[in-house]
């Protein structure tokens, strides 16, 4: 055992202490605590670590009111104020940006908080073992059965026992389920991801618990080759100037109405896009972006390679009456290419890829030499990464951290980039 004081919250599940001048990461720590720690991996250069004891409180640890906690990895944040939590998002931007991009960390503003820290999340992920539902323990991958969820709408209370019955009236192999909100009142979508295929006798199995629970709108269990589903998986998404998105259960939307309300606020705000601008949207999903930017613009041209997502995108666009979207179906490296190769032009690009970043897009973005950018990101690392490569040939304006999880260290920012110099070459 060893005595720290924890000096701040890392990128991550950890507060972060110095012992001996040695690094430790330590789990269900705050920052200002003083705390006896239990050495979990020790490496020549840090160590990862976890409360023993906690000899004084910090000033802003509190008592985390879920009754599944320490032992639950899903909320690793939750005993530090929130205070505390969203000036830890806020300086891990800043910091990542710098340290791994090279970018002035004054360009990043003050974080947009959330408006809730509870009750937030229209969709919950749950881990399945042993025709159990629950999150997995932290660093660990035993898991934790749980009946509810701090973190959830209350749309979606007491949706946790259908979808464990729904584990356990399944003949197929589930090891993943989501509960989604589906926006008719507090009728939800439960989707069982297989492992395997399906069971032949789960075709009546999907309709019996239909028809017994009322409130389950949609069944959906799908695997690497198939995807079955029972009832209207429609799930209904607001957007902005009482638009709603529209898409099919299990398919990708942010997790918090009113964070994706503010992200798309910022992004409108950073496009500043006209009636004479054509944008292009890449990794645009099923319209959360492209549909607010195509009430503004004079042409959106959205690039997405998910067949689920680019139909539910075509009924989106046709439903809401929107005539200048055009969606471009593929990989967005691939898309790109093409569009280079032709000589299309595009006064703004906004992206909005997954936690992996741009990439294996970024030549060719470059090679667009659009005016501005607006780029959303859900991973201050990648994002890091890819504005480092992106400044050959722009200037980073802003980054915007936002935070839409709460209890999480996870954040999600906004950067605005405009080209240096309209004669510079692609690559800078």
């Amino acid at each position: 055992m060893a005595v720290a004081r924890i000096e701040s919250l890392a990128h991550g599940p950890h507060g972060v202490a110095r012992i001996d001048g040695k690094v430790h990461f330590v789990r269900q720590a705050a920052p200002g605590d003083e705390v006896e720690v239990e050495v979990d991996e020790d490496h020549p250069t840090f160590a990862y670590a976890r409360v023993a004891r906690v000899l004084a409180p910090g000033p802003v640890r509190r008592e985390a009111p879920c009754p599944y906690l320490p032992r639950c990895g899903g909320c690793p944040w939750q005993h530090v104020a929130y205070d505390a939590q969203a000036a830890a998002k806020e300086a891990s931007v800043r910091d990542l940006l710098s340290r791994m991009g090279g970018i002035d960390p004054s360009v990043v503003r003050p974080i947009v908080r959330a408006a809730s820290e509870y009750g937030y999340r229209r969709r919950l992920s749950l881990r399945v073992a042993d025709s159990e539902v629950g999150f997995l323990a932290a660093a660990s991958h035993d898991l934790v059965p749980v009946e509810h969820c701090l973190l959830g709408h209350e749309r979606l209370e007491g949706a946790i026992p259908l979808a464990r019955a729904l584990v356990r009236a399944l003949g197929t192999r589930v090891n993943r389920v989501e509960i989604v909100a589906t926006g008719d009142d507090h009728r939800v979508a439960v989707v069982a991801q297989a492992d395997g295929e399906m069971a032949a006798a789960d075709a009546e199995v999907g309709e019996a618990l239909l028809r017994r629970e009322p409130r389950i709108a949609a069944l959906v269990l799908r695997g690497k080759r198939f995807r079955r589903v029972w009832g209207d998986d429609r799930v209904r998404v607001p957007l902005v100037d009482g638009d709603e998105m529209w898409l099919r259960a299990g398919d990708f939307s942010q997790v918090s109405d009113h964070g994706n309300a503010e992200l798309i606020r910022l992004v409108l705000e950073h496009a500043s896009v006209a009636k004479h601008h054509r944008v292009a949207d890449l990794y645009a999903g099923a319209g959360n972006l492209s549909l607010p930017l195509a009430r503004r613009a004079g042409a959106v041209l959205a690039v997405e390679r998910t067949p689920t997502s680019v139909e539910a995108a075509r009924e989106n666009v046709r439903r809401l009456g929107i005539d200048n979207v055009e969606l471009a179906i593929g990989p967005t490296e691939t898309v790109l290419r093409g569009w280079t190769r032709r000589g299309l032009r595009v006064d703004t690009v906004v992206l909005d890829p997954p936690r992996s970043g741009a990439a294996e897009a970024l030549s060719s973005l470059l090679a667009l030499a659009a005016a501005r950018i607006v780029y959303v990101s859900c991973n201050p690392a990648t994002l890091a990464r890819d504005l480092k490569t992106l400044a050959r040939a722009y200037r980073v304006e802003l980054v915007q951290p936002i935070d839409i999880f709460p209890q999480t260290y996870h954040v999600e920012a906004v950067a605005l980039l405009t080209r240096k110099d309209p004669r510079a070459t692609a690559l800078g």
